[in-house]
């Protein structure tokens, strides 16, 4: 079924979100949500933690300008994507800093952005979300009401009543270097694919 051109809801979005200045410790920050993020027609998306001080919150481009940027472009060049394929966000769409440095979004926060990340479910309608690490877990947990734990469920599709849901490792260099290697996420990332082709 051809869904309509979601286009123009998405321009709105984004501006919505650029003034937002809801979160008083990011009030001075920049939400990370525009073209750049990829195709908002896509069938997959993708749901990491937050923009980086020297990624996103940089460049203004997911998962670009740091170390884990170069991991997920690794990760997705390996199955045969590029960004015009997807679509990525964040659980938060500005950079959370504490004395200058990233620090994990509180869950007021992940609240506070949960509009955002609902509509973007709602305007691409995705066949597939795949969430990057335990934060963006928790934000997909808060629209579904569900209480998934990263440990019990990563690699393992969740099936859920518009989408199948993947969660895996986010690919930031504390976790490919201690937890996940890259090698292992690339495993992983095949599971995206196989999803999309028994869905086809």
């Amino acid at each position: 079924m051809h869904r309509p051109h979601p286009q123009p809801d998405f321009e709105l979005l984004s501006r919505q979100a650029a003034k937002c200045t809801t979160c008083p410790n990011m009030a001075d920050q920049s939400a990370v949500l525009g073209p750049a993020n990829g195709s908002i027609d896509s069938d997959i998306l993708f749901v990491a933690e937050a923009p980086g001080r020297f990624g996103a919150g940089r460049t203004g481009i997911p998962f670009s300008g740091d170390k884990s940027g170069d991991n997920f472009e690794e990760l997705i060049a390996h199955i045969g994507l590029t960004r015009q394929d997807i679509f990525i966000t964040n659980a938060v769409l500005c950079n959370p800093l504490e004395k200058g440095n990233n620090r994990r979004p509180t869950t007021k926060e992940i609240g506070n952005c949960s509009s955002y990340l609902k509509s973007v479910l709602e305007l691409m309608q995705p066949r597939v979300v795949v969430t990057l690490g335990g934060v963006g877990l928790d934000a997909i947990n808060r629209i579904l009401g569900t209480r998934y734990k990263l440990a019990e469920v990563i690699g393992k599709p969740q099936f859920t009543e518009h989408f199948t849901l993947l969660p895996l490792y986010h690919p930031s260099p504390r976790v490919t270097n201690w937890k996940r290697p890259l090698s292992a996420q690339k495993h992983d990332f095949r599971k995206i694919l196989k999803i999309t082709l028994s869905e086809a």
